[in-house]
């Protein structure tokens, strides 16, 4: 692999072992993958540093980066940890909270900042073919797909080399020539939103090649319950929206094969709709509310009291919100909603109590039922909102 005299200096460490040792991880992917050159970063985004996930060997691993002088040579935000960040969520357990916070001071000393969100999209708005290292498969997808940037999946410890060296490897998604569609899938036309998490779920599973999606919605908040959805269920990073998309950032294939999806297709991801005796637990915010979100969850709730018997319904939203919109989540909290900030379900232990989850994310249904064992019933945000307070 060519590296430029700058490059060079860093991988001879010239400026440290911790930036030398992560430079050649970066090489030894990149050469594996074929690239022929480092591509410099504007903005890493580093996941996998949930405790529950990565346990003592991730917290000694980020401990001795830190004491050992990496720091981010790029714009660098952080995914959730397994911890509400204010301690009042009765739903997220605390059984790792002294633990997170330790390996959440490590990286907020090495210059990260301290989002702790997996939505850094709207914390940072990529630009048309900026080059990302990013962590976190429904960041990625979103800002190929939607944004136009170019980023491939990375795992969090290639994000995190990236971080400290400021570069990634130029190979996968950062060239043109892999961003090529080769199926056009065609959802219904009016397909509701109870049904955006299934049909990711579905792209996910059935389709390898990057698509072409006609039909499929164009706002922001939608199409982040989509795709994020189609990320976890398969391995897409690409995913392009017909008349959304920036044109310049793909190619269409000569041979695209047109891919129909019928609704009766998308009903066995839904889940069984919860019956009156069940105990539920409605969940939004995966991947975590916008803003916008909030105010109408604020809307759909004020008129409402609190949940019906042991219902419940927690919200996840990033650490950088909590003091923004503090009158926001006391309003929420006082509704009964558990918030949970700086974290996500999918990566925290669960207090048990509930018979089924209700929740309009199609992610966290795919993780909920795989990794918690969790019985999920798919909606729309509002319907969620509904069923825990009818």
């Amino acid at each position: 692999m060519y590296l430029t005299r700058e490059q060079e200096k860093m991988i001879n460490g010239e400026y440290g072992w911790v930036a030398a040792k992560a430079l050649k991880v970066i090489v030894k992917v990149g050469e594996a993958l074929g690239a022929e050159k480092l591509v410099p970063i504007t903005h890493a985004h580093v996941s996998g540093i949930s405790y529950s996930n990565i346990g003592e060997p991730g917290l000694l691993f980020i401990k001795e980066l830190y004491e050992n002088g990496g720091r981010s040579r790029a714009y660098t935000t952080v995914n959730p940890g397994c911890i509400d960040l204010l301690g009042y969520s009765h739903i997220i357990s605390r059984e790792y909270y002294d633990k997170q916070l330790v390996i959440n001071k490590f990286l907020e000393g090495m210059g990260f900042k301290p989002t702790y969100t997996c939505i850094p999209y709207f914390h940072r708005i990529p630009g048309v073919n900026e080059h990302l290292a990013w962590g976190e498969s429904n960041a990625v997808i979103i800002a190929n797909s939607f944004y136009g940037a170019r980023t491939n999946r990375e795992g969090g410890p290639l994000a995190l080399a990236a971080a400290i060296t400021g570069y990634t490897y130029y190979a996968g998604l950062h060239l043109l020539d892999n961003r090529v569609a080769e199926k056009k899938i065609v959802l219904p036309k009016n397909l509701s939103e109870d049904y955006y998490g299934a049909t990711g779920l579905w792209i996910g599973e059935h389709v390898r090649e990057i698509p072409i999606l006609e039909n499929a919605p164009k706002n922001i908040y939608d199409l982040k319950i989509l795709l994020a959805a189609a990320a976890a269920s398969g391995s897409h990073g690409l995913i392009v929206i017909d008349g959304l998309t920036p044109r310049e950032t793909y190619r269409i294939s000569d041979h695209v094969e047109k891919i129909f999806v019928e609704k009766t297709s998308l009903e066995k991801y839904m889940g069984e709709e919860p019956s009156s005796d069940q105990r539920i637990l409605g969940y939004i915010g995966c991947p975590h509310l916008h803003p916008s979100e909030l105010f109408w969850l604020v809307k759909y709730l004020s008129e409402k009291s609190s949940p019906r018997r042991d219902n419940a319904l927690l919200v996840s939203i990033p650490g950088i919100y909590a003091e923004t919109y503090r009158d926001l989540l006391e309003f929420l909290r006082l509704r009964g909603v558990d918030v949970a900030v700086g974290t996500c379900p999918i990566v925290s232990r669960l207090k048990n109590g509930f018979d089924i989850v209700v929740t309009n994310s199609g992610k966290a249904a795919f993780y909920l039922r795989r990794l918690h064992g969790l019985k999920v019933s798919l909606s729309s945000f509002k319907k969620v909102v509904e069923a825990v307070y009818g």
